[in-house]
């Protein structure tokens, strides 16, 4: 009896689906409709942390363009989307590895253009506010949290690796139209 029991438990919970789901019509969580968008920029892995501002914009084939510099205009990378993906004009040495150069690339396409992407269901509040968002599992793992919503779009992101132990924080500072940055 016991065996039948734990038999129709293991049948019944493997029949469940995943809860993965396209994020088609989910709202990006970045606004570059028609704007430059400022943002403060943090990456923080183990005990090392990168600084400085992040610069974010749709080229001219709608795709993101992403400059960082750090707080002393020292240009740190500057990627930009292509039909094929993206294309680095610049990067330092430190962060000139494909496999973190994609990991960005992803990140901020996901806050972007969240449709082109699937995971689980991402949490939202009464407004409609995108809360969090996840996608992948094990080392491809990522969690989005945003807050401090304002006009539809969060004035604060978290972008969190776990596996990687790797988390990005992005906080905006204005609309970047009229700057020296832009």
């Amino acid at each position: 009896m016991k065996n039948i029991l734990i038999v129709l438990a293991l049948i019944l919970t493997a029949c469940g689906t995943t809860a993965r789901i396209t994020w088609e019509g989910v709202k990006p969580l970045i606004n570059t409709e028609d704007s430059v968008q400022l943002y403060e920029f943090q990456m923080i892995h183990v005990n090392g942390v990168l600084e400085g501002l992040i610069l974010v914009k749709k080229n001219n084939l709608n795709r993101p363009h992403l400059v960082l510099t750090s707080y002393f205009s020292l240009s740190l990378f500057d990627l930009e989307g292509t039909a094929e993906g993206y294309k680095v004009n610049y990067v330092i040495d430190v962060l000139d590895r494909r496999s973190v150069l994609d990991l960005l690339w992803d990140d901020f396409s996901m806050l972007i253009d969240p449709s082109a992407w699937t995971g689980f269901r991402p949490v939202a509040d009464d407004q409609g506010n995108i809360l969090l968002m996840t996608t992948g599992t094990g080392i491809r793992s990522t969690v989005i949290k945003a807050a401090d919503h304002a006009n539809g779009y969060p004035a604060s992101i978290v972008i969190e690796h776990p596996a990687l132990r790797l988390s990005v924080y992005l906080k905006v500072l204005q609309d970047a139209q009229g700057s020296i940055y832009h």
